[in-house]
This record gives C-alpha cells, structure tokens and sequence, in this order.
C-alpha cells in the first residue's frame, strides 16, 4: 500500500519545546506551535514536517505578540526596531486627541510597516478642524456637530473610538458636555472614549470622575492614558481612584507604563494657561518636588539645555527656574516638537497599584528614537522589574495584559491569543534574561531577551536579529 508523503506549506514554521503562555491568564505550559499561512494552526505535541522552518524555544516563553496601548510609533515608522525588541507586534496610535486615520491607512497602502497599527480618532484634531485657530473657547452647537461628522467619518474607516488629550490645546477649551456629545458619534461603529485627562496631578481625582461621567452620558467605553498621580498632593491615592473606576458601573479601563516619571512638553507641569506668569511655574514646580526633578530632554532655541535638570540650567544661568520656564515657553510658543521635558514626579506604590489592577494594560507612550527610556523598554522592564525581580505581577497575568486584554477592549478579533485559527503575532523571550536597557541618560538603548517575534506567521525578529518587513496590517475594530 502506499502512503501519501507529508510535506510542510512553503510557510510553515514550527516553535517547538517552549512554555506556551498563552494570553489567557492561564499558567504556561510545555507545547509546540505550528503556523502556516499567517495563521496558528495547531498547538501540542507536534513533530515537525519535512522542510519546515523549526525554532527551538527550549527555556523560553513562546506568548502572542504585545499590544502597545498608548503610542505614538505612527510618528517615527523607520525607527520600529525599538518597539519590535519589546515583543511589540501592534501599536494603538491616534491617541491625546491627535490623529490621521486616512493618512495612516494610506500609508499601509503604499508600504505597510513591519508591525501593526490601529487608531483612535482624535478630538483635538477634529476640534481644530471646526474651529479653526479660534479654539480657545466654549464650542457652539454647529462646530461640535462638525466635530462628531469627522469622528464618524474616522469610525467608518475603521478607528476604534474617539481620543481626547485634554490637557493640551486645544482639547483643553472643551467642556464635558462637548466630549460627551461628540464620544456619541463612535457608538454606530461600537467605539469607546480614550483620554490623556485634564489634569495628571492636584486635579486627578476630578479628572477620572470626568472619564467615568463621558463613559455614562454617552453610554460608551472608556480607558484612562497612562494612569498617574504626578504630584504630591495626590500621592497615595491610587487604590481610591481605582476604587472608583472599577465600581462605578461603567465600563472604564486604563493603560501604564513602567515609570515614575513621564515626558510632556514643559506646559504639561500646570494646568494654568498663564504662561507668562513665573508664579505659575514655582507653584507647579512646588508640587513635583522642586526643579533638580525636570530635565530637559529637548530644547531647539539653546541645545545645551538638553540633559540638564532646571535646576542645574538656573545655577548656570543665574535665573530662577521659574523665569527659566517663562522663557521657554516664549521660546517655542506654537511651534511643536521644539522642547520637552522628563519629569520625576510619581510614587512606586502608586505605579505598583497601577499595575497590579485587573482594569489595567501596558503602553509605552513612545516611539523609536524617543527621549524617554519608555520608547525602547517598557514591556521587557515589566518582566524585569515587576515579574521577575519584585514579583508584583505573575508571568501569566503580565502576559495576558499585554494581548488578550487589550484585544478585547480594543476589538482586535482573532488575535490575543495561542490558539488555532489566531493570526500569529507571536514572540519568544527568554524570562530569566528580557531586560529593559534605556535609562534617562541613554534612552534608546534597545531591550534584550526577545529572540523571534512574528507578525502575521512572518519573522520580524529571527535569532535576535531584526529583520523588519511588511507584514503589518491596519487593524479596524472588530
């Protein structure tokens, strides 16, 4: 009798002998995976096919790829080395109230990325668009019906909800009723509400309340970007404040990044428009503990501000670093990109919290070539940090929080998962070595421990070696 010889798809791939964690919140377990055709297709105890490409994962976590719930990587796509070093195989972008939906979707046309990318549509940006410069004021009825038209126009395209970054202009004019009225707009296509909220520090609490008041009055979802509590004042509030999101009845999620410090512009330390004012500015650095704790990451008009703490640029300069502020400000009013800052300004406790809270999911809030050391090593310092060294977070729920969780907020179908018939954004990393390398003072320093990662059933990373491609898709919700 004869037997039909078995041979492997020209795309088959077999990861075999690895721990499979496999996105659910489920310990990990001994299994092989096969992917053929961009798909999973089976996981267990599997003998590899002849002329199938075999990956020997033997001591490493085989997951599914992780899900970056704040970027901004759509701002640098020729620097994802960085994000793809993470495990990083989908960035959620459109996020603090800015965005380009149709402008990223063309962009997948022409050449797509090596990773994926889905998008939010951003209030800022639609605010703008109806009210031109004149935006520092109360919207009038026609120009948020404007605003609500291109939310719709976005959600047909395929974004996952409305952004808001109201903590910058011109966001920051909005009232809530506007917010509640143009988040509407998102619930024919099953969108939800994301904010940057209003005030990260003395005003946080009031801030949340504000989300969980959208997510009401406009029967929506919604998450809270990059949950902090960024000065003194509110220090030590994490489990009220959660306590509060997670029993309010709606339905509110947030995302966190690995630090107790974060990167804005300079006028993100008040949420005073009085810019002019050197009193704004010692208030605000009273309540984040004084100037040694800002750095200067960036600051075009005098390049050697760059590295330096307020502090130290006041005792080289002989001016108070209010007056220092003032300056800046002048200096690159209107003009983005032109400086920004790093500033210590939270509690671990609070991060800790933060992290541990069944609501909660990663981001990085960065982008390849960032000045932040989020950009290049939030999702390895998680396993460093908080999994392996403190053991704040078991593998399996640190994993779980970056896939399946975030897909199913965010509607990705299909994906989040080891599982037959999944698309196979998977990546390997060996837990007792993934490590995040960036520190303030050298920021893009790539993380380590990541040896394969692939996007849909293709290697983006082989043997630790980058290898991008283009195999990224646009993912639109559900």
């Amino acid at each position: 009798m004869l037997f039909p010889i078995v041979t492997a798809i020209a795309s088959s791939i077999l990861i075999k002998g690895g721990t499979v964690v496999d996105g659910s919140g489920k310990p990990g377990q001994l299994a092989d995976v096969r992917i053929q055709s961009g798909k999973i297709v089976k996981v267990g105890r599997l003998t590899a096919l002849p002329d199938e490409t075999v990956v020997f994962a033997r001591g490493k976590v085989v997951c599914p790829g992780f899900v970056d719930a704040h970027s901004h990587a759509d701002g640098a796509l020729d620097k994802l080395e960085s994000q793809v070093r993470q495990g990083i195989t989908t960035a959620v972008v459109g996020q603090d109230g800015s965005s380009d939906v149709s402008g990223l979707i063309e962009v997948f046309h022409k050449g797509p990325p090596c990773i994926n990318f889905a998008s939010f549509s951003g209030h800022g940006t639609c605010r703008e668009a109806a009210m031109g410069a004149d935006f520092a004021r109360r919207a009038t009825g026609p120009e948020i019906a404007k605003m609500s038209g291109l939310v719709k126009k976005d959600m047909g395209l395929g974004a996952l909800g409305l952004s808001s970054g109201l903590e910058y202009d011109p966001g920051h004019y909005a009232t809530t009723d506007e917010l509640v009225e143009v988040a509407r707009a998102t619930t024919t296509n099953g969108g939800m509400y994301i904010s940057h909220v209003r005030d990260e520090g003395n005003g946080a609490m009031a801030s949340f309340r504000e989300v969980l008041e959208i997510s009401r009055r406009a029967k929506v979802p919604a998450q809270v970007s990059h949950i902090k509590l960024a000065t003194a004042k509110v220090w030590g509030l994490s489990k009220k404040s959660l306590k509060e999101l997670e029993t309010s009845g709606s339905k509110v999620t947030l995302d966190v990044y690995p630090y107790t410090y974060w990167q804005s512009t300079v006028t993100a330390l008040t949420v005073s428009r009085d810019f002019d004012n050197p009193e704004t500015w010692r208030l605000a650095l009273a309540d984040i503990g004084g100037a040694k704790n800002v750095r200067v990451t960036k600051y075009v008009p005098d390049p050697t501000w760059q590295g330096k703490t307020l502090q130290q640029i006041a005792e080289l300069t002989g001016k108070p670093a209010p007056d220092l502020i003032v300056e800046m400000v002048k200096n690159t009013s209107g003009q983005r990109g032109q400086e920004s800052i790093l500033c210590q300004a939270m509690r671990e406790d609070d991060l800790i919290n933060f992290i541990r809270s069944k609501q909660s999911m990663f981001c990085s809030d960065g982008q390849g070539g960032g000045s932040h050391p989020r950009s290049a090593g939030s999702f390895p310092r998680v396993f460093a940090e908080y999994v392996r060294k403190n053991q704040v977070l078991t593998l399996q729920e640190a994993v779980r929080k970056m896939t399946s969780f975030p897909c199913q907020i965010f509607g990705f179908k299909w994906r989040g998962l080891i599982k037959s018939g999944y698309f196979a954004d998977v990546v390997v990393f060996d837990p007792k070595t993934i490590q995040d390398n960036s520190s303030p003072n050298d920021p893009t320093k790539m993380a380590t421990g990541v040896s394969e990662v692939l996007v849909s059933g293709k290697f983006v990373v082989r043997a630790g070696r980058f290898l991008g491609g283009g195999q990224g898709k646009f993912l639109r919700r559900n």
